[in-house]
Protein backbone atom coordinates (compact mmCIF):
# COMPACT_ATOMS: atom_id res chain seq x y z
CA UNK A 1 0.00 0.00 0.00
CA UNK A 2 1.39 3.26 -0.60
CA UNK A 3 0.61 6.71 0.75
CA UNK A 4 0.92 9.96 -1.04
CA UNK A 5 0.32 12.15 -3.31
CA UNK A 6 -2.60 10.87 -6.46
CA UNK A 7 -3.05 12.50 -9.12
CA UNK A 8 -7.02 12.96 -10.35
CA UNK A 9 -6.63 14.07 -13.76
CA UNK A 10 -4.16 13.50 -16.63
CA UNK A 11 -2.87 17.68 -16.31
CA UNK A 12 -2.43 16.23 -12.19
CA UNK A 13 -0.86 13.59 -13.52
CA UNK A 14 1.62 15.40 -16.31
CA UNK A 15 2.34 18.10 -13.46
CA UNK A 16 3.30 15.40 -10.73
CA UNK A 17 5.64 13.32 -13.46
CA UNK A 18 7.17 16.37 -14.19
CA UNK A 19 7.97 17.58 -10.63
CA UNK A 20 5.59 20.25 -10.96
CA UNK A 21 3.98 19.48 -7.87
CA UNK A 22 5.44 20.09 -4.33
CA UNK A 23 5.19 17.09 -2.57
CA UNK A 24 6.88 17.77 0.39
CA UNK A 25 4.36 20.64 1.34
CA UNK A 26 1.48 17.59 0.79
CA UNK A 27 3.45 15.35 2.80
CA UNK A 28 3.15 17.98 5.92
CA UNK A 29 0.58 20.63 5.88
CA UNK A 30 -2.16 18.98 4.34
CA UNK A 31 -1.50 15.40 5.51
CA UNK A 32 -1.56 16.62 8.66
CA UNK A 33 -4.54 19.04 8.64
CA UNK A 34 -6.61 16.04 6.75
CA UNK A 35 -5.85 14.11 10.16
CA UNK A 36 -6.94 16.14 12.24
CA UNK A 37 -10.10 16.99 10.53
CA UNK A 38 -10.69 13.20 10.48
CA UNK A 39 -9.65 12.89 14.38
CA UNK A 40 -12.13 15.78 15.25
CA UNK A 41 -15.09 14.78 13.47
CA UNK A 42 -14.83 11.56 14.88
CA UNK A 43 -14.88 12.52 18.49
CA UNK A 44 -17.48 14.93 17.86
CA UNK A 45 -19.77 12.55 16.61
CA UNK A 46 -20.61 14.36 13.06
CA UNK A 47 -20.44 10.59 11.50
CA UNK A 48 -23.01 9.38 13.93
CA UNK A 49 -25.49 12.13 13.63
CA UNK A 50 -25.00 11.86 9.54
CA UNK A 51 -25.80 8.20 9.82
CA UNK A 52 -29.42 8.90 11.05
CA UNK A 53 -29.57 10.97 7.60
CA UNK A 54 -28.02 13.60 5.15
CA UNK A 55 -27.80 16.80 7.40
CA UNK A 56 -27.29 20.66 7.05
CA UNK A 57 -24.39 22.22 8.94
CA UNK A 58 -26.55 24.19 10.94
CA UNK A 59 -29.21 20.76 11.93
CA UNK A 60 -25.40 19.08 12.42
CA UNK A 61 -24.08 21.72 15.00
CA UNK A 62 -27.44 22.10 16.82
CA UNK A 63 -27.99 18.08 17.48
CA UNK A 64 -24.00 17.87 18.30
CA UNK A 65 -23.86 21.46 20.56
CA UNK A 66 -21.51 22.86 18.03
CA UNK A 67 -20.82 26.32 16.67
CA UNK A 68 -22.54 26.67 12.96
CA UNK A 69 -20.27 28.45 10.98
CA UNK A 70 -17.06 26.02 11.74
CA UNK A 71 -19.29 23.34 11.76
CA UNK A 72 -19.84 24.30 7.78
CA UNK A 73 -16.50 24.63 7.18
CA UNK A 74 -15.47 21.05 8.95
CA UNK A 75 -18.62 19.63 6.87
CA UNK A 76 -17.21 21.10 3.62
CA UNK A 77 -13.65 19.71 4.17
CA UNK A 78 -14.82 16.49 5.04
CA UNK A 79 -16.58 16.77 1.54
CA UNK A 80 -13.61 17.45 -0.07
CA UNK A 81 -11.54 14.92 1.40
CA UNK A 82 -14.47 12.74 -0.16
CA UNK A 83 -15.47 11.35 3.74
CA UNK A 84 -18.82 13.09 3.06
CA UNK A 85 -20.75 13.65 0.19
CA UNK A 86 -22.99 16.36 -1.17
CA UNK A 87 -26.55 14.99 -0.30
CA UNK A 88 -29.01 17.63 -1.78
CA UNK A 89 -28.74 21.50 -1.10
CA UNK A 90 -26.75 22.20 1.92
CA UNK A 91 -27.20 19.03 3.71
CA UNK A 92 -24.39 16.33 3.72
CA UNK A 93 -24.57 12.58 4.17
CA UNK A 94 -22.10 9.90 4.48
CA UNK A 95 -20.23 7.85 1.64
CA UNK A 96 -20.37 4.27 1.82
CA UNK A 97 -16.88 3.94 2.89
CA UNK A 98 -17.46 6.20 5.91
CA UNK A 99 -20.69 4.03 6.85
CA UNK A 100 -18.38 1.41 6.89
CA UNK A 101 -15.67 2.53 9.11
CA UNK A 102 -16.79 5.22 11.03
CA UNK A 103 -20.07 4.48 12.52
CA UNK A 104 -20.64 2.13 15.20
CA UNK A 105 -23.31 0.19 13.98
CA UNK A 106 -21.47 -1.06 11.50
CA UNK A 107 -19.13 -4.52 12.38
CA UNK A 108 -16.18 -3.14 10.38
CA UNK A 109 -15.79 0.11 12.21
CA UNK A 110 -12.23 1.30 13.61
CA UNK A 111 -13.58 4.32 15.35
CA UNK A 112 -11.41 3.64 18.15
CA UNK A 113 -8.16 3.10 16.07
CA UNK A 114 -8.96 6.76 15.28
CA UNK A 115 -9.95 8.26 18.19
CA UNK A 116 -6.66 6.66 19.74
CA UNK A 117 -4.70 8.63 17.22
CA UNK A 118 -5.05 11.82 19.86
CA UNK A 119 -2.63 10.07 21.76
CA UNK A 120 -0.06 9.14 19.05
CA UNK A 121 0.03 12.25 17.74
CA UNK A 122 1.80 13.16 21.35
CA UNK A 123 3.77 10.16 20.69
CA UNK A 124 5.15 11.02 17.70
CA UNK A 125 6.35 14.63 18.45
CA UNK A 126 8.68 12.58 20.24
CA UNK A 127 11.20 10.99 16.77
CA UNK A 128 13.21 14.39 16.71
CA UNK A 129 14.35 13.70 20.27
CA UNK A 130 14.80 9.62 19.55
CA UNK A 131 16.65 10.35 16.18
CA UNK A 132 18.91 12.71 18.11
CA UNK A 133 19.25 10.75 20.99
CA UNK A 134 18.49 7.39 20.55
CA UNK A 135 16.10 7.53 23.42
CA UNK A 136 12.72 5.87 22.95
CA UNK A 137 9.98 7.46 24.56
CA UNK A 138 8.30 4.25 26.47
CA UNK A 139 4.82 4.91 25.43
CA UNK A 140 3.69 1.48 27.72
CA UNK A 141 5.21 2.80 30.47
CA UNK A 142 3.54 6.66 29.93
CA UNK A 143 0.04 4.75 29.35
CA UNK A 144 -0.20 2.65 32.09
CA UNK A 145 0.48 5.60 34.32
CA UNK A 146 -1.19 8.02 32.34
CA UNK A 147 -5.35 7.62 34.07
CA UNK A 148 -5.40 11.17 33.16
CA UNK A 149 -8.12 12.11 30.84
CA UNK A 150 -7.32 13.08 26.74
CA UNK A 151 -6.08 16.31 25.89
CA UNK A 152 -10.02 17.14 24.34
CA UNK A 153 -12.80 16.19 25.86
CA UNK A 154 -14.06 13.16 24.60
CA UNK A 155 -17.80 11.56 24.02
CA UNK A 156 -19.25 10.00 27.38
CA UNK A 157 -18.91 6.86 25.59
CA UNK A 158 -15.24 6.78 25.91
CA UNK A 159 -13.93 6.60 29.02
CA UNK A 160 -10.53 8.76 30.04
CA UNK A 161 -8.24 6.28 30.81
CA UNK A 162 -5.22 6.39 28.34
CA UNK A 163 -4.85 2.73 28.80
CA UNK A 164 -8.73 1.76 27.67
CA UNK A 165 -8.12 4.05 24.73
CA UNK A 166 -5.22 2.13 23.43
CA UNK A 167 -6.83 -1.41 23.92
CA UNK A 168 -9.89 -0.18 22.26
CA UNK A 169 -7.81 1.24 19.53
CA UNK A 170 -6.28 -2.29 18.70
CA UNK A 171 -9.21 -3.96 19.01
CA UNK A 172 -10.80 -1.86 16.43
CA UNK A 173 -7.68 -2.31 14.60
CA UNK A 174 -7.50 -5.96 14.37
CA UNK A 175 -11.09 -6.22 13.27
CA UNK A 176 -9.99 -5.38 10.23
CA UNK A 177 -7.54 -8.54 9.91
CA UNK A 178 -9.37 -10.94 12.61
CA UNK A 179 -11.60 -13.01 9.87
CA UNK A 180 -8.17 -13.61 7.67
CA UNK A 181 -6.39 -14.29 10.49
CA UNK A 182 -8.52 -16.85 11.79
CA UNK A 183 -8.68 -18.23 8.49
CA UNK A 184 -5.29 -18.19 7.64
CA UNK A 185 -3.35 -19.57 10.89
CA UNK A 186 -2.46 -23.21 10.82
CA UNK A 187 -4.31 -24.77 13.59
CA UNK A 188 -3.15 -28.02 13.98
CA UNK A 189 -5.50 -31.26 13.68
CA UNK A 190 -7.15 -31.89 17.09
CA UNK A 191 -6.08 -28.68 18.47
CA UNK A 192 -7.40 -27.69 21.95
CA UNK A 193 -5.19 -24.61 23.62
CA UNK A 194 -4.52 -21.31 22.21
CA UNK A 195 -1.74 -18.93 24.05
CA UNK A 196 -2.15 -15.51 22.55
CA UNK A 197 0.60 -13.17 23.90
CA UNK A 198 0.31 -9.78 24.36
CA UNK A 199 -3.38 -9.72 23.19
CA UNK A 200 -5.31 -8.28 25.39
CA UNK A 201 -8.73 -7.35 23.21
CA UNK A 202 -8.65 -10.81 22.62
CA UNK A 203 -10.44 -10.01 19.13
CA UNK A 204 -8.17 -12.35 17.18
CA UNK A 205 -8.48 -15.36 19.80
CA UNK A 206 -11.95 -14.87 19.59
CA UNK A 207 -12.00 -15.28 15.76
CA UNK A 208 -10.28 -18.29 15.68
CA UNK A 209 -12.05 -19.92 18.39
CA UNK A 210 -15.30 -19.15 16.61
CA UNK A 211 -13.63 -21.29 13.55
CA UNK A 212 -12.10 -23.87 15.44
CA UNK A 213 -15.07 -24.66 17.61
CA UNK A 214 -13.04 -27.59 19.78
CA UNK A 215 -10.37 -24.67 20.70
CA UNK A 216 -10.13 -22.85 24.12
CA UNK A 217 -7.86 -19.29 24.43
CA UNK A 218 -6.22 -17.85 26.95
CA UNK A 219 -4.65 -14.14 26.41
CA UNK A 220 -1.45 -13.39 28.33
CA UNK A 221 -0.97 -9.59 28.96
CA UNK A 222 0.25 -7.20 31.54
CA UNK A 223 -2.48 -6.23 34.76
CA UNK A 224 -2.95 -2.70 32.81
CA UNK A 225 -4.15 -4.23 29.74
CA UNK A 226 -6.14 -6.82 31.36
CA UNK A 227 -7.74 -4.55 33.30
CA UNK A 228 -9.06 -2.32 30.03
CA UNK A 229 -9.93 -5.24 28.11
CA UNK A 230 -12.13 -7.36 30.51
CA UNK A 231 -15.14 -5.90 29.10
CA UNK A 232 -13.76 -6.32 25.84
CA UNK A 233 -13.39 -9.50 25.88
CA UNK A 234 -16.66 -10.59 27.38
CA UNK A 235 -18.17 -9.07 24.65
CA UNK A 236 -16.68 -12.10 22.35
CA UNK A 237 -19.85 -14.26 24.06
CA UNK A 238 -17.24 -16.66 24.27
CA UNK A 239 -17.36 -17.48 28.45
CA UNK A 240 -14.84 -20.44 29.75
CA UNK A 241 -13.45 -21.00 26.52
CA UNK A 242 -11.92 -17.02 25.82
CA UNK A 243 -9.93 -16.15 29.38
CA UNK A 244 -7.33 -13.75 30.49
CA UNK A 245 -4.22 -14.62 32.23
CA UNK A 246 -2.26 -11.55 33.80
CA UNK A 247 1.95 -12.00 33.60
CA UNK A 248 4.28 -10.41 31.77
CA UNK A 249 5.04 -12.72 28.69
CA UNK A 250 8.60 -12.14 28.85
CA UNK A 251 8.79 -13.68 32.20
CA UNK A 252 6.13 -16.08 33.43
CA UNK A 253 6.35 -19.76 32.89
CA UNK A 254 4.75 -20.85 29.86
CA UNK A 255 5.03 -24.48 31.03
CA UNK A 256 6.17 -27.47 28.75
CA UNK A 257 3.91 -29.47 26.26
CA UNK A 258 0.95 -27.18 26.88
CA UNK A 259 -0.09 -25.42 24.14
CA UNK A 260 -1.33 -26.58 20.55
CA UNK A 261 -0.98 -22.76 19.19
CA UNK A 262 1.05 -19.95 20.24
CA UNK A 263 0.01 -16.74 18.50
CA UNK A 264 2.01 -13.18 19.28
CA UNK A 265 0.34 -11.16 17.19
CA UNK A 266 1.93 -7.59 16.75
CA UNK A 267 3.79 -8.18 19.97
CA UNK A 268 7.61 -9.20 18.79
CA UNK A 269 8.12 -5.36 17.60
CA UNK A 270 7.86 -4.45 21.43
CA UNK A 271 10.47 -6.72 22.48
CA UNK A 272 14.25 -6.52 21.67
CA UNK A 273 16.26 -9.58 19.23
CA UNK A 274 17.36 -11.28 22.75
CA UNK A 275 14.00 -10.97 24.22
CA UNK A 276 12.38 -12.72 21.00
CA UNK A 277 15.00 -15.32 21.11
CA UNK A 278 14.63 -16.27 24.60
CA UNK A 279 10.21 -16.26 24.44
CA UNK A 280 10.85 -18.34 21.21
CA UNK A 281 12.67 -20.89 23.06
CA UNK A 282 10.12 -20.70 26.32
CA UNK A 283 7.45 -20.90 23.57
CA UNK A 284 9.01 -24.01 22.16
CA UNK A 285 9.50 -26.02 25.09
CA UNK A 286 5.01 -24.79 25.97
CA UNK A 287 4.35 -26.25 22.56
CA UNK A 288 2.60 -30.02 22.18
CA UNK A 289 4.36 -31.83 19.25
CA UNK A 290 3.00 -30.54 16.29
CA UNK A 291 2.34 -27.44 17.38
CA UNK A 292 2.81 -23.84 15.99
CA UNK A 293 4.36 -20.77 17.11
CA UNK A 294 2.30 -18.03 14.83
CA UNK A 295 4.92 -14.77 15.01
CA UNK A 296 2.13 -12.10 13.29
CA UNK A 297 4.02 -8.30 12.78
CA UNK A 298 4.75 -5.96 10.17
CA UNK A 299 8.20 -6.30 8.66
CA UNK A 300 11.17 -4.81 8.34
CA UNK A 301 13.06 -4.23 5.11
CA UNK A 302 16.55 -5.80 5.13
CA UNK A 303 17.82 -3.01 2.11
CA UNK A 304 16.96 0.11 1.18
CA UNK A 305 15.37 -1.44 -2.34
CA UNK A 306 13.03 -3.31 0.16
CA UNK A 307 12.19 -0.03 1.59
CA UNK A 308 10.15 0.63 -1.28
CA UNK A 309 8.30 -2.50 -1.11
CA UNK A 310 7.56 -2.89 2.62
CA UNK A 311 6.43 0.35 3.21
CA UNK A 312 4.73 0.57 6.37
CA UNK A 313 7.36 -2.15 7.90
CA UNK A 314 9.68 0.43 7.39
CA UNK A 315 7.46 3.69 8.84
CA UNK A 316 6.45 2.16 11.83
CA UNK A 317 9.74 0.42 12.53
CA UNK A 318 10.56 4.10 13.10
CA UNK A 319 7.48 4.54 15.43
CA UNK A 320 7.89 1.37 17.45
CA UNK A 321 11.29 1.74 17.92
CA UNK A 322 10.76 5.89 18.95
CA UNK A 323 7.73 4.61 21.34
CA UNK A 324 9.28 1.56 23.10
CA UNK A 325 12.47 0.90 22.23
CA UNK A 326 12.31 -1.86 19.69
CA UNK A 327 11.01 -2.04 16.32
CA UNK A 328 9.97 -4.32 13.34
CA UNK A 329 12.24 -7.13 12.42
CA UNK A 330 13.49 -8.58 9.25
CA UNK A 331 12.10 -12.05 8.18
CA UNK A 332 15.75 -13.34 8.08
CA UNK A 333 15.89 -12.15 12.10
CA UNK A 334 12.12 -13.79 12.88
CA UNK A 335 13.10 -17.04 10.88
CA UNK A 336 16.23 -16.86 13.03
CA UNK A 337 14.61 -16.98 16.37
CA UNK A 338 12.49 -19.86 15.35
CA UNK A 339 15.07 -21.34 13.93
CA UNK A 340 17.40 -21.34 17.30
CA UNK A 341 14.49 -22.87 19.10
CA UNK A 342 14.41 -26.01 17.03
CA UNK A 343 10.91 -24.91 15.18
CA UNK A 344 10.61 -25.80 11.71
CA UNK A 345 10.04 -22.22 10.16
CA UNK A 346 7.48 -21.74 7.08
CA UNK A 347 7.62 -19.35 4.63
CA UNK A 348 5.86 -16.43 5.39
CA UNK A 349 1.75 -15.90 4.41
CA UNK A 350 1.46 -12.20 4.30
CA UNK A 351 -2.12 -10.58 5.21
CA UNK A 352 -4.44 -9.55 2.59
CA UNK A 353 -6.12 -6.79 5.22
CA UNK A 354 -3.04 -5.05 6.42
CA UNK A 355 -0.34 -4.67 3.79
CA UNK A 356 3.18 -5.13 4.61
CA UNK A 357 1.89 -7.63 7.63
CA UNK A 358 3.24 -11.52 7.83
CA UNK A 359 2.91 -14.50 9.30
CA UNK A 360 5.96 -16.81 9.93
CA UNK A 361 4.97 -19.84 11.54
CA UNK A 362 7.21 -22.64 13.40
CA UNK A 363 6.32 -26.11 13.75
CA UNK A 364 7.59 -28.33 16.84
CA UNK A 365 8.33 -31.68 15.00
Amino acid sequence: MRIGVVPEGPVEWLALRLGRVPTPLVDTHLAVAWARTLMVATRAGVFEELARGPRSASEVAAALELESVPTRRLLDALTGMGTLRPAGEQRYGLTRDTRRWLVRASPAEVIDKVLFAFDEWRFIEHYEHYVRSGEPFGMHELLERARAPAPEPAPPVHDAGAYGRYQRGLHALAGVSSAEVARRTPVPRGARQLLDLGGAHGRFAAALLRRHPRLSATVLDLQSAVEASTGLLAAEGLGERLRHWVGDATEVDLGEGEWDVVLASQFTHHLGDEANRSLAERVSRALRPAGVYVIQDLVRPATPAEAKRLRLGALLDLYFAATSGAGTFTLAEMRAWLQGAGLEASRPRWLRTLPGMAQLVGRRT
